[in-house]
């Protein structure tokens, strides 16, 4: 089979998640490159209470999504006073919290449904790294795997009427921190992994707030690029280690974004929102270069973050209907009403897709051009948090608990 650029390097994109997941590595939120994709191929579709292979109750509250680098766990919490955050550890075959780490933090005006943790850590081999905000600073960290802190960053001053919940990914030796909110301090930061100086700043003020987590895109060249979207930045391609912008699509958006954008054969799916209002671009990246491909017409998602798997695009939307269309023409090939409201972004293990509503029911998909459900399962409780796809097993953090479910 003759394969396209693209084509290649989709497959390349999948390939790597796939093995990083089989591995035990899903380094941040929604994967190694932020598709949301891993392996799990002898996760049963019709999963019952059986297939809970541990569930921890965690110290405290919260929405960040787990981690995994090798047998440990890691994800954020609360404690119960808002007065205090925690990154904590767990043993991914026992799950046994084996450390937790707390520091202190100032309450920040949010909205209901937000979270003190509720950003995503990122995690390499050398330590796990957090962002999230204090009273009205930005401010990023890293411990090591025994919960020892490293170093930690003051990125400065944050205002947004919903609060924070940005998360951080690490790419090579750099952290990159995005910081799109309504102060004048807004900015694109890349931190040196072992130090957290600054190693490039783009300012980037704004006014408006920003939740997505940059895709990361693997050029024809091997070079890594960070596809980021924002209400008053659109669409850019970045280099993550010098911050030179490669590219810059403008005029597609003036809701806010929660979704990130989701990248496959070349195009880049990006959502955006506020109450029932949604917008929606697809944009073809070519080199050095993009283009508006067209706006899709389909029922968008605002919260949730589209998956992209061979030449679909599936849109889990906050309302719990999925949709599937066909990536590079938007038409739509079926839409369901599959659960309640939705907060979770979907996963993929790429021939299925696992969703989970905000009062935890977990429903599992068929990733495929005719729509059909292939499994349910009730979680103890209600989550707002994405699974982590690793060692065949789907790692789902509810709102105050860790569960394993696996073969």
């Amino acid at each position: 089979m003759n394969l396209s650029g693209d084509a290649r390097i989709s497959g390349f994109l999948l390939a790597t998640a796939l093995a990083g997941a089989a591995q035990g590595e899903w380094v941040c939120f929604r994967g190694p490159d932020g598709g949301g994709i891993g392996a799990a191929p002898e996760l049963p579709s019709a999963l019952t209470d059986k297939n809970i292979r541990w569930d921890t109750v965690l110290p405290g509250r919260g929405h960040a999504s787990p981690v995994v680098w090798g047998a440990r766990v890691f994800t954020a919490c609360e404690d119960a006073a808002g007065k205090r955050r925690c990154l904590t550890c767990l043993d991914a075959d026992s799950g046994k919290i084996l450390w937790t780490t707390w520091l202190p933090c100032e309450e920040q005006r949010m909205h209901a449904d937000n979270s003190l943790a509720a950003a995503t850590p990122a995690v390499d081999a050398h330590a796990v790294y957090i962002g999230w905000v204090s009273g009205n600073r930005v401010e990023v960290l890293a411990l090591d795997h025994d919960g020892k802190q490293l170093w930690r960053r003051d990125l400065g001053a944050f205002k947004a009427l919903h609060g924070p919940g940005a998360s951080v990914i690490v790419v090579d030796d750099v952290v990159i921190v995005t910081n799109d909110q309504d102060s004048p301090d807004a900015a694109l930061h890349g931190l040196d992994r072992k130090t957290g100086e600054t190693r490039w700043r783009i300012a980037r003020p704004s006014g408006q707030l920003s939740y997505a987590t940059p895709a990361l895109r693997q050029g024809k060249d091997g070079a890594k690029e960070l596809v980021i979207s924002s209400p008053a930045h659109d669409l850019s391609g970045i280099d993550p280690r010098t911050g030179k912008q490669h590219w810059t699509v403008e005029g597609l958006f003036t809701l806010n974004i929660c979704a990130s954008p989701v990248l496959g054969d070349g195009l880049a799916w990006v959502t955006a929102g506020r109450g029932g209002a949604r917008e929606g671009a697809v944009v073809a990246i070519e080199g050095d270069s993009a283009r508006l491909l067209y706006r899709p017409e389909a029922k968008l998602p605002y919260v949730p973050t589209p998956l992209v798997i061979g030449g679909q695009v599936y849109l889990w939307d906050d309302q719990g209907t999925v949709s599937c269309l066909e990536l590079k023409t938007g038409k739509v090939a079926w839409s369901q009403s599959v659960t309640g409201p939705t907060y979770s972004s979907p996963v993929s293990d790429g021939r299925r897709i696992f969703g989970i509503s905000r009062k935890g029911e977990l429903v599992v998909l068929a990733a495929a051009p005719e729509f059909r459900e292939l499994g349910r399962l009730r979680l103890p409780e209600g989550t707002h948090a994405t699974p982590a796809i690793a060692h065949g097993s789907l790692f789902i953090r509810t709102f105050t608990h860790l569960i394993r479910v696996g073969s």
